[in-house]
């Protein structure tokens, strides 16, 4: 490739990015991928570019190619191992970071970029090594209390626990960001300790760090709620249906609110032998971008402009093996699938759909406690998170009653207290035959990256069944605004 060829197809690059033209940025990347020319720090800038559209192994192979142009640059070989982290090859992740000298980005942020690594890994012992090197060098980085405090129980006793509480004067004058990780972190040891008083007091004040940068967007939300179901009635998805000839099988999506047990039943499918992963995937959302508008109209406009529904498919089913292969099935147990439910139905007709119901009370206490670390913004606010439940209440009743044969709706503390019935209607309903391993989920070990990371690798227990009943004084305001938006009474606030 000539150095001319390089320049038009990076000029062709970045016009597509200011049309929001998906398709086009990722025909340029390739191009350029295969020509290798000597972009330098380009293919850093490609290689993110990749990675928001889902195409994780170009980003990879541009961070390669980045990595190749600055061989002795030890950022460059961070961001790589970050880049990896991120498309979810973390055994290669952990691997590059052993080649990365020891102080880069810095020498805290060294250790806690391996410590988050090893805790997805489920490393625990490294994983608080490498954390607590970090807040060695670093007493004030909240991150890393963060990351220990989720890494496993730090019940009465626990050094660690011990720690974290007693940094409390000391990260007063820490910034605002590991000030917020901070309460967390300290929340959750109190929580562990059944200390309800302290524990809410965190997470109040967490919340309301997080809430100065990271506010929510009610109109938004209450708008987004209104538009991704417009349109998509059953005769219309039926003839979308009609036009889709591929194979749609191998995804199975898994949704319900934050918290609400979707992680368990995403763990109980990954240990079958024909699902080869699952993660929140979103990618749903890069398959909207090519249409022209949101909800119905917008795949119908797509459509009658001589689009084919088979592509779009097709792209949902490249992403998903873009992250997990070409072999077997896998799970999307993405946070905003109400909000695709009708392109799912419409273009996916052979992927079934599990949908988590459990206590909103329970699941508003354990979704205020979290700290999510994109979207979710609702979750910082009692009255905002009882509006959103409100608004994914109304969507669940609109689907399920729309498409009843697609929608299996499980119950999570049936789901705890039966979990052998339950897990054979799931497996039922995704058309896998039982296998003894999926009866024992804990087992598994796999890559988790949600807030669940440690409840994944416990039994199947019950214990999570009325956890907000300690907590129901501090959760006035969530339970007054539920209910009054649940019978239609107007908001005071």
């Amino acid at each position: 490739m000539t150095s001319e060829q390089a320049a038009q197809l990076l000029r062709t690059f970045v016009s597509a990015l200011e049309r929001r033209n998906r398709r086009d940025a990722n025909a340029a990347a390739f191009a350029l991928l295969e020509g290798n020319p000597p972009l330098g720090k380009n293919w850093h800038s490609i290689a993110k570019v990749m990675q928001t559209n889902g195409e994780y192994t170009a980003a990879n192979d541009a961070m390669a190619r980045y990595v190749a142009h600055y061989p002795a640059d030890p950022q460059a070989r961070f961001l790589q191992a970050a880049m990896l982290a991120q498309t979810g090859q973390l055994e290669r992740a952990q691997e590059t970071m052993g080649h990365v000298p020891f102080g880069v980005p810095t020498p805290s942020g060294h250790h806690y970029i391996r410590g988050t690594i090893a805790v997805n890994m489920g490393q625990m012992e490294e994983s608080e090594r490498q954390l607590l090197a970090a807040l060695d060098i670093d007493p004030q980085l909240g991150q890393a209390m963060l990351s220990l405090s989720a890494a496993r129980k730090r019940t009465a006793g626990d050094p660690v626990g011990d720690r974290i509480l007693a940094a409390e004067t000391a990260m007063a004058g820490a910034p605002a960001l590991e000030r917020a990780h901070y309460h967390y972190a300290a929340g959750r040891v109190h929580f562990d300790r059944k200390e309800p008083d302290a524990a809410f007091r965190h997470f109040a004040t967490g919340a309301a760090l997080v809430r100065t940068w990271r506010p929510h967007d009610a109109k938004a939300d209450v708008r987004d709620a209104a538009q991704c179901r417009d349109g998509f009635d059953r005769a219309f998805v039926d003839r979308v249906n009609a036009g889709v000839s591929i194979d749609t099988s191998a995804p199975i999506f898994v949704t319900g609110l934050p918290r609400s047990g979707t992680t368990l039943v995403e763990q109980i499918l990954v240990s079958h032998s024909a699902v080869t992963g699952g993660e929140e995937m979103g990618r749903m959302a890069v398959v909207q971008r090519d249409l022209p508008g949101s909800g119905g109209a917008g795949l119908a406009s797509y459509l009658a402009a001589g689009g084919h529904a088979d592509d779009l498919a097709a792209l949902y089913i490249h992403l998903g093996q873009e992250r997990f292969g070409k072999q077997g099935r896998f799970v999307d147990k993405a946070l905003n699938t109400s909000r695709f439910m009708g392109l799912i139905a419409a273009l996916l007709p052979q992927a079934p759909i599990i949908w988590l119901r459990r206590d909103p009370v329970d699941c508003a206490w354990s979704a205020f406690r979290t700290y999510f670390l994109q979207g979710l913004d609702w979750s910082w606010d009692l009255a905002d998170i009882a509006q959103h439940f409100a608004l994914e209440d109304e969507l669940f009743r609109h689907w399920t009653a729309l498409f009843p044969d697609r929608i299996l709706v499980v119950d999570y503390e049936e789901l705890v207290r039966h979990p052998d019935d339950h897990i054979r209607r799931i497996l039922a309903h995704c058309r896998l035959p039982e296998e003894p391993q999926v009866f024992r989920p804990h087992e598994t070990r796999r890559v988790v990256s949600t807030a669940s990371v440690m409840q994944v690798r416990e039994p199947i227990n019950t214990a999570a069944i009325g956890i907000s009943d300690i907590y129901r004084t501090h959760l006035t305001p969530f339970i007054a605004q539920y209910q009054a938006l649940r019978v239609g009474v107007p908001s005071t606030s």
